[in-house]
C-alpha cells in the first residue's frame, strides 16, 4: 500500500509539473496551444522546403514531406527532450524544496510534454498531407506510435544523463549541446543512409535513432526500402539506455538536491 501510495504521488507531482510546462509553453507566445503548435511546425517546414529543394533521397514511393516530417520530428523529439532537461532543475527550482518533488520528476514532465506537442505536429503532416494527396500513407499504425515512444524513451534517458552529469560537472552542459548537433547527421534525417559509399555504413547502423526513424517511415509505406532497420535493436538499446540513466540519477540524486 505504501508502494502505491508512493506511486500516486509521484504521479500527481508529474501531472502539476505537466500542467506547469504547458502553461509556462502557452504564455510565452500569442494564439494559446495552437501558437505552440505552429512553433515546430514551422521548424518542420523549413527543413521540408529547404531539403526538397536539393532533392533529398528517399526510398521507395513515400512522400517527400512524410519523409523529411518524420525525420525532423522524432529526432527533435529526442534532441528537445535531452537540451530541455538540462535546465529542467532550474526552472523548477523552487519547487524542489517541496519533499515530493524528486529532479527526476521534472525530467519526466519535459519527455511528456515535448512528446505530446511534436506528436501532434507530426499527425497534423500526416493528415495534411494526405488529405492534399487524397491518399492516406499509413501501413502500421502500431510501428508508427511505436517508434515516437522509442524516440521519446531514448530523448528521456539522455536527458536524465544529461541534466545529472552537467550538475556534477558544470562544465559538461556546454558538451551536452553539441551531442544532438552530432548525432542529427548519423541519424539519416535529411536523407537516406545508404546512399554513402558502403564502407561509411558503420557510422550510422549503430545509432538506434537512425533505427527509429527509419522504421517510422517504414510503418507509413510497405515498399519504403531501409536495408538495416530493426526494431529488436532499437528496443534493446532504448531499455539499456534507460536502465543505465536511471542507475546514473539514482546513485547522484542526493548530490543533486545538496547542490
Amino acid at each position: 500500500m505504501q508502494r502505491l501510495s508512493g506511486w500516486q504521488v509521484q504521479w500527481r507531482v508529474v501531472d502539476a509539473l505537466v500542467y506547469r510546462e504547458l502553461r509556462t509553453r502557452v504564455s510565452d507566445v500569442k494564439g494559446g496551444f495552437l501558437g505552440v503548435l505552429v512553433q515546430p511546425l514551422g521548424l518542420v517546414a523549413i527543413w521540408v522546403i529547404f531539403l526538397s529543394s536539393i532533392n533529398a533521397h528517399r526510398g521507395g514511393s513515400l512522400n517527400v514531406v512524410l519523409f523529411l516530417g518524420s525525420g525532423t520530428v522524432l529526432f527533435t523529439v529526442f534532441s528537445q527532450i535531452a537540451a530541455r532537461s538540462i535546465t529542467a532543475m532550474e526552472a523548477n527550482e523552487a519547487l524542489l524544496f517541496y519533499k515530493p518533488v524528486k529532479p527526476i520528476d521534472t525530467v519526466i514532465a519535459r519527455t511528456i510534454t515535448e512528446t505530446g506537442l511534436y506528436t501532434c505536429c507530426l499527425l497534423v503532416i500526416c493528415i495534411g498531407t494526405w488529405v492534399v494527396l487524397d491518399k492516406v500513407y499509413m501501413s502500421n499504425l502500431g510501428l508508427f506510435f511505436f517508434t515516437i515512444i522509442l524516440a521519446a524513451c531514448i530523448g528521456f534517458s539522455t536527458g536524465l544523463i544529461f541534466m545529472t552529469a552537467s550538475h556534477l560537472m558544470p562544465a559538461f552542459k556546454q558538451a551536452a549541446f553539441w551531442i544532438p548537433r552530432i548525432l542529427w547527421f548519423l541519424s539519416g534525417v535529411p536523407f537516406q543512409y545508404w546512399v554513402f559509399p558502403p564502407s561509411t555504413r558503420i557510422f550510422f547502423v549503430w545509432n538506434p535513432l537512425m533505427h527509429i526513424i527509419e522504421l517510422n517511415r517504414k510503418s507509413m509505406s510497405d515498399d519504403y526500402f531501409t536495408p538495416d532497420a530493426n526494431l529488436e535493436y532499437a528496443a534493446v538499446c532504448s531499455i539499456c539506455l534507460l536502465t543505465a540513466s536511471l542507475c546514473f540519477y539514482y546513485n547522484n540524486e542526493r548530490k543533486l538536491l545538496t547542490l
